[in-house]
């Protein structure tokens, strides 16, 4: 029947506000008749004490009654005296009854008695008719009932309103579902004049949606990004192709045709494998596996292979190494050293130096790739590690990658649960920083793992 939220919580609070309003007046016409009750029966008991007092047994053996003047006495409403043989020696607009057979107050039809019995055997009956109290008591339920409808009805028109505000983010909450739903994805809960529990569950909401919002834009620049940047390989080769095809070449034009392709596809293939290594870094489901690493021979092994690059660059590779082992993917892991060391061989000036530093810290082991580069202006400092992101012109003097190597190393090192930040100024140099935990051991190693060398893949 009630489908709001709204109206359903409030007849509930209204029921149960009525309960609670209904058990008080019950408490309390509850007590005032027992009050009522309780001056009556000591009235009557007063009574009776005064009757027992003035019955005087005779010498024809029976008794003789003498009753108090009424203004020294409150007189009850009836009574009746009986005789130890049952006759009745005295009433006073008492109903016409025989001798009662039990002692005590009593509700009778009539009212409220009490009967007592003494010494001598006579037995007296006191009563006192309840109309008057009983009138009293719907009286008093009667301005209680007033009183308190008067209350629920003021509690109706206070709860519909304080419900309505306590509903109100919900129902903003919902405006802005409909509004995400619709599209608008900038749109958010307005957290003005809201409860402090629901704020909570407002601001939570509203920092999911702004994490959502984050990624859309990141699969939006990613897709264009990566768009953009296999267009001009793709053109380069359809190009070549379109011109090699045109009319008959010789040899060497279908030869220099032939490296520019190669070039094309080549930047291709770094791109789509630098997408690859980020959709499994990415990947939640993506295990990974978990073996010794020893730091300090990753740290030689991949300023091996980049020796090569480095001296056709001029460039001087260095390597500090302090013993340090990780519980990591030494695949993985070198795949991140490798894109910072190639970076800081590819932005250094002639005649640069690169160090590799590795450290043992308590509970990691800190890696630090410095160069005498050109360095990297703050101001792009918090891009840095963006898919795709790339400073200006003097940054990307070099081969000119995707923009992919720095984010693969943040992918891949924060999957490893550590961490990698950036310290550069212009003119001087950079210095990236990777600290790796250095992990636990698995419960069971894989065989062959306890004193493998991994090296850079």
């Amino acid at each position: 029947m009630f489908t709001s939220l709204r109206a359903r919580l409030l007849v509930w609070y209204s029921l149960l506000l009525a309960a609670i309003v209904a058990a008080f007046a019950a408490l309390v016409l509850f007590g005032v008749w027992q009050a009522r009750v309780g001056d009556i029966d000591r009235d009557l008991q007063r009574r009776t004490d005064t009757l027992v007092e003035s019955l005087e047994p005779s010498e024809a053996g029976t008794f003789d009654l003498t009753l108090p003047s009424p203004e020294t006495t409150e007189a009850p409403d009836y009574h009746a005296v009986w005789d130890d043989r049952g006759h009745l020696i005295d009433q006073d607009d008492a109903p016409d009854t025989s001798v009662p057979a039990s002692e005590g107050f009593a509700f009778t039809i009539r009212g409220r008695e009490q009967v007592s019995r003494t010494p001598a055997g006579a037995v007296v009956l006191v009563g006192r008719d309840l109309s008057d109290v009983r009138q009293e008591l719907w009286s008093l339920a009667g301005t209680m009932g007033a009183i308190a409808a008067g209350a629920l009805l003021l509690a109706l028109v206070g709860g519909w309103w304080l419900t309505g505000r306590a509903l109100a983010p919900v129902e903003a909450i919902s405006q802005t579902a409909q509004l995400m739903s619709g599209g608008d994805f900038a749109a958010r809960i307005p957290l003005d004049r809201v409860e402090t529990e629901v704020e909570q569950l407002a601001r939570a909401l509203n920092e999911a949606f702004d994490r959502l919002y984050d990624s859309l834009q990141r699969q939006q620049r990613f897709a264009a990004d990566a768009s953009h940047e296999l267009r001009t390989p793709l053109a380069t080769l359809t190009t070549e192709v379109n011109w090699a095809l045109r009319r008959p070449r010789t040899p060497d034009e279908y030869q220099a045709s032939l490296r520019s392709s190669q070039r094309a596809a080549a930047r291709m293939q770094r791109c789509v494998e630098q997408l690859l290594q980020l959709a499994r870094a990415d990947a939640p489901g993506d295990p990974t596996p978990a073996e010794p690493c020893s730091m300090d021979a990753l740290a030689a092994e991949v300023a091996c292979g980049l020796e090569p690059l480095a001296r056709n660059r001029d460039v001087q590779l260095h390597v500090e190494a302090a013993p340090v082992r990780v519980w990591a993917d030494p695949g993985r892991l070198g795949e991140a050293l490798n894109n910072l060391v190639a970076n800081a061989i590819h932005y250094n000036v002639d005649h640069g130096q690169v160090w590799i530093r590795v450290r043992a810290l308590p509970d990691a082991a800190e890696v630090e790739v410095r160069d005498t580069g050109v360095g990297i202006a703050a101001d792009h400092l918090p891009q840095l590690f963006d898919r795709f992101y790339r400073v200006d012109a003097a940054r990307t003097a070099g081969p000119g990658g995707a923009g992919l190597g720095l984010a693969v190393a943040r992918a891949i090192v924060e999957r490893l649960g550590g961490t990698l930040s950036v310290i550069s100024t212009p003119g001087e140099g950079s210095a990236f920083t990777m600290t790796i935990p250095l992990g636990t051991a698995p419960a069971t190693p894989p065989p062959g793992t306890q004193d493998a060398v991994p090296g850079a893949s």
